[in-house]
């Protein structure tokens, strides 16, 4: 657990800040920003505590966001089935960095 939060930790401070870079970064911390989805599932799947990840300290520029995005993780309806942990991490990533992208570009 504290190594997934170690990883979890280190993707959150090296993701660039929305407002930082605004132009030159948006793919880049939206690709972050999915990462974030598809770890916070994983920790989900994987049966991990929505506290311990509501735990993790984040920038203040992005607190929001994060905590928005594990929220999210935990409320979204499972898939089941044939390959159920790879389309339900797949599939919630992909709509965080979708959402992200469309949110930017407006």
């Amino acid at each position: 657990m504290r190594l997934f939060l170690a990883a979890l930790t280190t993707i959150i401070y090296t993701a660039p800040l929305p407002a930082a870079h605004a132009n030159e970064n948006n793919t880049a911390f939206c690709t972050k920003l999915g990462e974030l989805a598809g770890r916070s599932m994983a920790a989900r799947l994987q049966g991990k505590p929505l506290a311990d990840l509501l735990q993790v300290k984040f920038d203040p520029a992005v607190h929001e966001i994060f905590q928005t995005v594990i929220l999210d993780a935990y409320s979204r309806p499972l898939v089941e089935g044939e390959n159920a942990w790879v389309r339900n991490m797949s599939d919630f990533r992909n709509a965080v960095e979708e959402k992200c992208q469309s949110s930017l570009q407006k």
